[in-house]
């Protein structure tokens, strides 16, 4: 799967820690293995719309404070809101959309030994899904809630790049059509490296990543994902 995202995130105070809104769309090509072949499509993601909020840590700040701010340990609360928007067709097995709504609470942990040069980072959430009930026709899909963490170890190299390695683990998330279950609940590891690059000339930065399946319950489909970020500010 490819992926090419376009977010926007405004930032505000929140008491006195950061907070912040993040709205997301992207547009994804996606190639698959099933009964019947190979299987391609592509088209626009579900927008989605995310809560942060700092619970310690990371104070909020003016802009011009930002350079002198030391990096120090911060946790925070997310919640994402996907809307059934994207693309689908409701007769094909493989779609961009889910056509359904997606709810995604997560906490966040993260750890700087030495003031900002590396860090670890801990995530800890879950994902709820409603039913989509347009599946193949006029199926209904439904979804168990899925359990995720990761931890992810990143390290400056020079100024304004970074590197970093890490994996995630997924329990649940078992989906039934018509109520019978499919037996494809999530039960593996999935690593993944990235790679960031800052310009100061166009104040924007590229982040590259590549995930890919660890491992997986009774010989489940594996796949791998290629994430390409551009983020900047809009003024």
């Amino acid at each position: 799967m490819v992926s090419i995202t376009s977010p926007i995130l405004w930032s505000f105070p929140l008491g006195n820690r950061y907070g912040g809104v993040a709205l997301t769309g992207g547009y994804l090509s996606v190639n698959g293995t099933g009964p019947l072949g190979r299987i391609e499509t592509s088209g626009f993601s579900d927008p989605s719309i995310t809560f942060h909020a700092n619970i310690f840590g990371a104070p909020a700040l003016r802009r011009d404070q930002y350079a002198q701010a030391i990096p120090q340990n911060y946790m925070s609360f997310h919640l994402t809101v996907n809307a059934p928007l994207g693309s689908y067709d409701r007769n094909s097995p493989v779609n961009t959309g889910a056509n359904r709504w997606a709810f995604n609470p997560l906490v966040n942990l993260d750890i700087t030994p030495d003031k900002g040069v590396s860090w670890i980072d801990l995530y800890a959430g879950g994902r709820f899904f409603t039913n989509n009930n347009e599946f193949l026709g006029s199926n209904q899909l439904s979804q168990n809630p899925l359990g995720t963490f990761s931890a992810f170890y990143s390290h400056n190299i020079a100024k304004r790049m970074f590197a970093g390695i890490g994996a995630s683990y997924d329990n649940g998330g078992g989906t039934f059509i018509n109520h019978v279950s499919q037996h494809n609940a999530a039960n593996g590891f999935r690593p993944g490296v990235s790679f960031s690059r800052a310009r100061t000339i166009w104040k924007y930065r590229l982040t590259l990543r590549y995930e890919l399946t660890g491992t997986t319950p009774r010989a489940a489909p594996t796949n791998s994902l290629f994430q390409i970020n551009l983020s900047g500010p809009l003024f």
